[in-house]
């Protein structure tokens, strides 16, 4: 059964600021997913459409992670605390606030996140997939762990938006295998969740955003449109669910939260921290030659 997210209870429910209700944790845990909408407004978002689209640090880093069918979905991903723009997002209250209350009140520290882009007309796609099914293989013990996506541009089924199958967070970890020049959960499994559980269009304004476990299956397809769609990924993790194993931009590192005024203020540093972002791709590139590659995507970095 298809359902657009906007149909899901509660996501009439005005956002609050500070700490989730009982009903959203509820929610959450039943559906896999919750729909903050509007919870960063207009002046809050502007900033970062702008970086997104036009700063050649962000636009010049970008890598392309291979898909089944190989073409190529576009990312500039990060992780550790910094004091630009990206780590302010990263440390905002509402987040990591509501990512707490989302993994039972645990403290959280910030896992990675990344900048998802799809050009106009561009092919690449992201295939079925639970996050836990890579993070497990870092040594990662419990499913702990969730992303908050947040729509920088308007997000539609034309222009590749992510979709969800609602309640599949209650079926455990499951298998990823190869599928054509990747990797995704095993399509027999996702094939019976797809008979048995709603689908979930994830149609977004920017500004809106989703919290979603990070059992929950998702993919997105190509962008048929004219225009781009760009998302931001924030992932956190507990911190008694830090890895044994695994890069170590993914170890755990405090996590001072900043308060939920600081985009409307600005008060955060005006140039990106590049020094910062350079130490976590060298990182990521040094735990793939110690471990391998675990994830099983295939990364090409001459985009």
């Amino acid at each position: 059964m298809l359902t657009s997210i906007h149909e899901l209870d509660p996501a009439s429910s005005p956002p609050e600021l500070k700490r989730l209700t009982p009903d959203q944790v509820t929610a959450f845990e039943r559906d896999g997913l919750l729909l903050m909408p509007g919870l960063f407004s207009a002046a809050e978002i502007e900033p970062l459409a702008e970086l997104a689209s036009h700063d050649p640090r962000i636009t010049g880093e970008t890598v392309e992670i291979i898909d089944s069918t190989g073409g190529g979905a576009e990312l500039f991903g990060w992780s550790g605390v910094t004091d630009d723009l990206l780590g302010a997002y990263v440390r905002i209250a509402r987040l990591v606030e509501g990512a707490s209350d989302l993994l039972a009140g645990e403290p959280v520290y910030h896992w990675h996140s990344k900048l998802s882009f799809k050009k106009p007309h561009s092919e690449g796609r992201w295939d079925w997939h639970q996050d836990y099914g890579s993070w497990y293989l870092e040594g990662c013990l419990r499913p702990e762990m969730l992303s908050v996506m947040i729509a920088v541009d308007p997000c539609s089924l034309d222009n590749g938006c992510v979709e969800f199958i609602r309640g599949s967070n209650t079926l455990g970890r499951i298998d990823h295998v190869a599928i054509g020049e990747s990797r995704g959960a095993d399509p027999a499994v996702v094939a019976r969740a797809l008979e048995e559980m709603d689908l979930v269009t994830c149609e977004l304004e920017p500004g809106d955003a989703v919290f979603f476990h990070s059992n929950t299956l998702h993919a997105s397809g190509p962008n048929r449109s004219d225009g781009p769609r760009t998302v931001l990924h924030i992932s956190y993790n507990t911190v008694r669910n830090a890895p044994s194993r695994g890069y170590d931009h993914h170890a755990y590192v405090p996590l001072k939260i900043l308060p939920d005024d600081v985009l409307e203020r600005r008060a955060y540093a005006v140039d990106i921290d590049q020094k910062s972002h350079a130490d976590s791709r060298d990182s990521w590139q040094r735990g793939r030659e110690k471990l391998g590659n675990v994830y099983g995507y295939e990364v090409n970095r001459d985009v």
